[in-house]
C-alpha cells in the first residue's frame, strides 16, 4: 500500500512540474504586455533584457533560453515615425540578410499573428557556415499596428513584432501561435497588476 502511494505522489509531483514549465507566460517589456505558452516540457529561462534606444525606434527585447544552442527572442521595436510596413518586400530583405548572414532559405510563408497579418522565414546553415550550430533559425514578422495606405498597396505602421527561434518546429510555433503584444500593464494570475521592470 505504502509503494502505491508513493507511486502516485511521484506521478503527481511530476504532473505537477509538467504543467509548471508549460505554463502561459506574461512579461512587461517598456510599456508593452508579452503574453505567450511554449507549452513544451522543456526547461527555459525568461529574462527582459534592457532596452536597445537608438534615435529614430526603441527596440524592447525578451529572451526565452534552453541553453546555448536552443532558445528565443520576442524584438518589439517601437518607431517614432511611420515607416513602410508592406510584407512583400520585407520578405526579400528577410531572405536576403538570411543568406548574407550564412543561411539557406527554406521556406517564407505567410502567418497570422496575433490576428495579424505577418510571415515566416525557416532557414539552416549554408554548408560553409561553421560559426553556428546545426539547426533550423525561424523568423517571425508582424507589425502591430500596420494600417493600409491610400496611395496603394502599401501599409504603413510605428510597431513591428519579431520572433527568432532556434526551438523545434513545433516549439516555436507554440510560441507564435501563442502570442499576444499590447500596450499595457501585465497582470498576474490572481489579477493584480504586476510593476513595469
Amino acid at each position: 500500500m505504502n509503494q502505491v502511494r508513493t507511486v502516485l505522489a511521484f506521478a503527481l509531483v511530476l504532473m505537477l512540474s509538467s504543467l509548471a514549465m508549460s505554463a502561459p507566460e506574461s512579461h512587461q517589456l517598456g510599456p508593452y504586455v508579452v503574453n505567450f505558452d511554449l507549452n513544451t516540457d522543456q526547461q527555459y529561462k525568461v529574462a527582459e533584457l534592457e532596452p536597445n534606444v537608438a534615435e529614430s525606434a526603441t527596440a524592447y527585447l525578451l529572451q526565452i533560453a534552453t541553453d546555448n544552442t536552443t532558445g528565443a527572442f520576442v524584438i518589439i521595436t517601437e518607431y517614432k515615425e511611420l515607416l513602410d510596413a508592406t510584407l512583400a518586400p520585407q520578405k526579400q530583405v528577410s531572405s536576403l540578410s538570411a543568406t548574407i548572414a550564412g543561411y539557406n532559405v527554406s521556406s517564407v510563408d505567410d502567418i497570422v499573428i496575433d490576428g495579424k497579418e505577418g510571415y515566416i522565414l525557416s532557414a539552416v546553415p549554408a554548408s560553409y557556415n561553421t560559426m553556428v550550430p546545426d539547426v533550423t533559425r525561424y523568423e517571425a514578422v508582424y507589425w502591430l499596428d500596420s494600417e493600409k495606405c491610400d496611395i496603394g498597396p502599401v501599409w504603413v505602421g510605428k510597431t513591428n513584432v519579431a520572433v527568432i527561434s532556434t526551438y523545434p518546429e513545433d516549439v516555436t510555433m507554440n510560441l507564435i501561435n501563442s502570442l499576444k503584444v499590447a500596450k499595457g500593464a501585465a497582470t498576474a494570475a490572481d489579477g493584480q497588476v504586476l510593476p513595469p521592470n
